[in-house]
């Protein structure tokens, strides 16, 4: 298994451990008070943990706890009593009680959490960064899977956490904040769940709290000082995301939402709060885009769980309800480019081999899987939502959410609901898309427009190969300003179609608003950053005039996922090694033949280049274009072009951030342009010579 999926399954169950792990003759707790003291120089944790258990229940209980804990003492009603540990199973034998009495259990420990955060981040696919649990003066995080408080096989009905630290050191975890005090040098907080619903994680660092409400919700920003003046933005956002998704899907189901500014870059959705990276929240679009991606969270994946053994289906309704829905409420051509953008992420990053059906998607691990899960996932969602209507779609949610709310749902949830509201079935149209890996690749052929007596005739085939296969796909005839939709029941591989439109047809486009999840050909594909990244054949050629330094190369290309391209000079990469293959240059290459085709207004020199007679000649100056390659039909070149090693620094770690685009400029590392190139036509589109002949 691979090594980043193995953990994010592991993390999954930890954080919401099936019930029916409990052993027969596990006790039941009723209640938890988890009492915790952070010592950010010693990155110690020092707790305490009482467990009051549920009468009648069984002679033993087992709990999780971090493996490096030393456990001082455990008691049960104020005696202490001996206990089994293997690895992160901690066993306690419960003494038989008198009267039923319902005993409390107390667990004292002690732990270091040292995970080293990292420094200067590489983007990857682990949202982690391999960090579960660290303590620092910087701040500290404590994630579900940390193992920083003795967890019971099944979560309580009711949850208590106390969090002690250094004063002026802030700590929030899920729950209503019931008191915060400072006083005698130490800052202490107490968190109380009404609903628990899985395992806790535990952030805090030096933060300046600012606060408010909307619709009694009490709203929080836990910001490091020098980052404040951001907060009104953060809080007013999160205000208007609540109550539209309230509207939506039904009442924002915890106690609080706060954002909490994290030490290093992450971007997690908790019950009741967001953990945001410092370097990440104070991009200008983070309010807009990734923190109603988190909120969303919260009615899906965290109000409503996703049952991990039968698929992940959350981070594509998410993705759909806030990514998505968000551009398609600016404007109905925003909400096309979008999908459009999905589609080309897919064909650009799921590679031969990487494939797999969306009912196994977990979490993602790679930009592959990431395509799938998050990309196909949402398609998959837009399909629904089309064939069913939007009143069944949001309606069979709101369904869904009244009714496992704070429970598991799976795949087979989300259909029943989608049935329940049209009256029909919805399995047969759904399951192949979940079971299939994959998607049709859809192509027009020998389309031809004759003029005939009631207007002119439009004829062709569409081409379907490959599956699940959508059983109708949209046409679209366009010409004279004018355009006639219509749709094609598709019966097999090939499919005639015949129309008459009242005007000399010039053009004829399959799928025309991307309604439907497919395979783009590679002529359909603009030349982006998530081209090079997807490339399986990529050849990194250095120029002689490359100012980026071997480190910083190094650093682009992990931070691209090409961290097996090895870079080479020019002058050894002669055409029998290029061939076949995409092309990342540094510099300006002699070779006319390693450049990209240079998209219009783009003027490039060893010195300085131009974007749309705008001219950059300043030592903190970068270019990234990207471009079909010469002589290679399929292929793309992309030139990277800092003019100084500072520039090249500063630029190279943002770029995969800018996935979606193939021409991006820097100046001092800050992004000043961004675009995505047309893509050079498709099967999907055929225009109409003169007369009407294609």
């Amino acid at each position: 298994m691979n090594p980043l999926l193995q953990r994010i399954t592991v993390l999954l169950l930890l954080a919401f451990p099936p019930v029916a792990c409990a052993a027969p003759d596990e006790a039941r707790v009723a209640r938890q008070e988890i009492r915790v003291r952070l010592l950010p120089e010693r990155q110690l944790l020092e707790g305490e943990s009482v467990l009051t258990l549920a009468p009648g229940g069984g002679g033993s209980l087992s709990l999780s706890l971090n493996p490096a804990a030393e456990i001082e003492a455990v008691a049960v009603g104020g005696k202490g009593v001996p206990f089994r540990r293997r690895e992160a199973r901690v066993q306690i034998e419960l003494p038989r009680g008198e009267g039923g009495a319902a005993p409390e259990v107390t667990v004292r420990y002690r732990c270091l959490f040292r995970d080293p955060a990292p420094e200067r981040p590489v983007v990857t696919e682990d949202p982690s960064y391999g960090v579960s649990g660290t303590i620092t003066p910087r701040g500290s995080y404590l994630g579900s899977d940390a193992g920083w408080y003795p967890a019971p096989q099944v979560v309580p009905p009711r949850r208590i956490v106390a969090v002690s630290a250094p004063a002026g050191t802030e700590a929030i975890t899920a729950g209503r904040r019931v008191a915060r005090k400072t006083a005698d040098g130490v800052t202490s907080s107490v968190w109380e769940e009404a609903r628990p619903t899985g395992g806790l994680s535990l952030s805090a660092g030096p933060h300046a709290v600012e606060e408010r409400a909307v619709d009694g919700i009490p709203l929080y920003a836990y910001f490091y000082p020098e980052d404040l003046p951001l907060a009104d933005r953060y809080l007013a956002a999160a205000a208007g995301y609540l109550r539209f998704y309230a509207e939506k899907f039904g009442p924002y189901p915890f106690e609080k939402f706060a954002v909490v500014e994290n030490f290093f870059p992450t971007g997690y959705g908790f019950p009741s709060y967001t953990l945001i990276g410092a370097t990440v929240i104070r991009l200008p679009f983070i309010a807009s885009t990734s923190l109603p991606h988190e909120i969303a969270h919260s009615w899906w994946g965290n109000g409503v769980l996703v049952d991990y053994r039968r698929g992940n289906w959350c981070e594509g309704l998410v993705t759909y309800l806030a990514d998505y829905l968000l551009e398609e409420r600016k404007s109905a051509v925003a909400g096309r480019d979008y999908r459009f953008r999905i589609l080309a992420d897919y064909a650009s990053l799921v590679g031969p081999g990487e494939d797999f059906p969306l009912r196994r998607f977990v979490g993602r691990t790679d930009p592959a899987s990431r395509a799938i899960g998050y990309g196909k996932g949402a398609m998959l969602f837009h399909m629904i939502r089309k064939r069913i209507g939007d009143e069944a779609f949001f309606a069979a949610l709101r369904e869904l959410f009244r009714e496992r709310r704070f429970a598991a749902a799976s795949w087979d949830d989300l259909v029943r609901v989608f049935s329940r509201a049209t009256g029909e079935d919805q399995a047969p149209f759904v399951n192949p898309w979940l079971d299939l890996p994959g998607g049709p690749r859809l192509a027009l052929a020998a389309v031809t427009g004759e003029r005939g007596e009631k207007g002119w005739q439009v004829r062709g085939t569409v081409m379907a190969e490959g599956g699940p296969a959508p059983s109708t796909v949209a046409l679209r005839v366009e010409g004279e300003g004018e355009r006639f939709d219509t749709a094609v029941r598709l019966a097999g591989g090939r499919t005639p179609f015949a129309v008459t439109v009242p005007w000399p047809p010039a053009r004829v486009r399959l799928d025309p608003d991307v309604d439907t999840f497919r395979l783009l050909a590679p002529t359909e594909l603009p030349a982006t950053v998530n081209r090079i990244k997807g490339s399986r054949q990529l050849a990194v050629v250095v120029a002689r005039g490359c100012a980026a330094t071997g480190a910083t190369l190094e650093l682009l290309l992990r931070s691209l996922g090409q961290e097996g391209a090895k870079p080479m000079a020019e002058e050894g990469a002669g055409p029998a090694t290029l061939a076949g293959r995409d092309l990342l240059v540094c510099g300006l290459p002699v070779r006319r033949d390693l450049m990209p085709a240079l998209p219009p207004g783009v003027v490039v020199g060893a010195d300085a280049f131009s974007v749309e007679g705008t001219r950059y000649d300043g030592p903190g100056d970068l270019l990234l274009v990207a471009g079909g390659r010469s002589g290679a039909p399929g292929r793309v070149a992309a030139l990277f072009l800092p003019l100084s090693a500072d520039a090249a620094e500063k630029g190279a770690p943002k770029i995969t951030h800018y996935g979606r685009y193939g021409l991006l400029v820097f100046a001092g590392g800050e992004n000043r342009v961004k675009e995505t190139p047309a893509p050079a036509g498709g099967e999907g589109v055929v225009t109409l010579r003169e007369g009407g002949a294609r």
